[in-house]
């Protein structure tokens, strides 16, 4: 066998090699990888005070059962419950707010709508705090040292909540940020809305948002039920 013959059916044999042995051994490797990341991706930390993992959590029996309706992130149906941390320290448990009206806002600082509506939030409890009402801001997988910053710009004084991995968001079934929930206090989600909430211009409407006056219209809708 000459040289030339040689050296070509080594090569051949180690592209053989890598066909056979490295690329089904890389498929695999990057198979676990995934497996793995999902498996991780699953926990969003847990409360140090009961124990019970940050995310999506059962309603409480008695709470689905005064209703007597589903649960599902629809309009008409009891909202998911659900233990996060909070940026202020804590925890908050959605169903804590049983018997008041919540307004509950999926954000995040990237966002730049979210950063657009986000005065209007602020006012919004403002105007209605004092009647009962609750705005939750539920941040998607962002970190305390982004989140606080941003809280001090806006002035926000309602609770911010942090969904590490977004177990929430996905049980929510968001379609893009914002999205806000509107829940009464029986806990069943009256109207849902997936956009900025900007205010009015010269009497007309932003497009593609909610004007003032619907948003102030959606808020009474959930305070008279409350």
């Amino acid at each position: 066998m000459t040289e030339g013959a040689s050296t070509a059916g080594h090569s051949n044999g180690s592209r053989g090699f890598v066909r056979r042995v490295l690329y089904p051994v890389a498929v695999i490797v990057a198979i676990v990888a995934v497996v793995w990341w999902l498996e991780s991706r699953d926990s969003g930390g847990s409360s140090p005070i009961t124990g019970e993992e940050y995310g999506v959590r059962p309603l409480p029996e008695a709470l689905a059962a005064a209703t007597g309706g589903k649960v599902a992130a629809e309009e008409g149906a009891l909202a998911p419950d659900f233990l996060l941390e909070a940026v202020g320290g804590g925890e908050t448990r959605l169903s804590d707010f049983r018997g008041q009206p919540v307004i509950l806002n999926f954000w995040a600082t990237w966002c730049r709508p979210c950063r657009k509506e986000m005065p209007q939030l602020v006012a919004a409890y403002d105007r209605y705090r004092e009647e009962g009402l609750v705005v939750v801001g539920l941040n998607l997988q962002e970190g305390r040292a982004v989140i606080e910053p941003f809280a001090d710009e806006y002035g926000i004084e309602f609770p911010l909540l942090i969904d590490r991995d977004g177990e929430v968001g996905d049980e929510y079934r968001l379609l893009g940020l914002p999205t806000t929930f509107f829940i009464d206090g029986e806990g069943v989600i009256q109207s849902i809305y997936t956009g900025p909430l900007e205010d009015e211009v010269e009497g007309t409407a932003v497009q593609g948002a909610i004007g003032e006056t619907e948003l102030d219209r959606r808020i009474e809708e959930i305070l008279g039920d409350g």
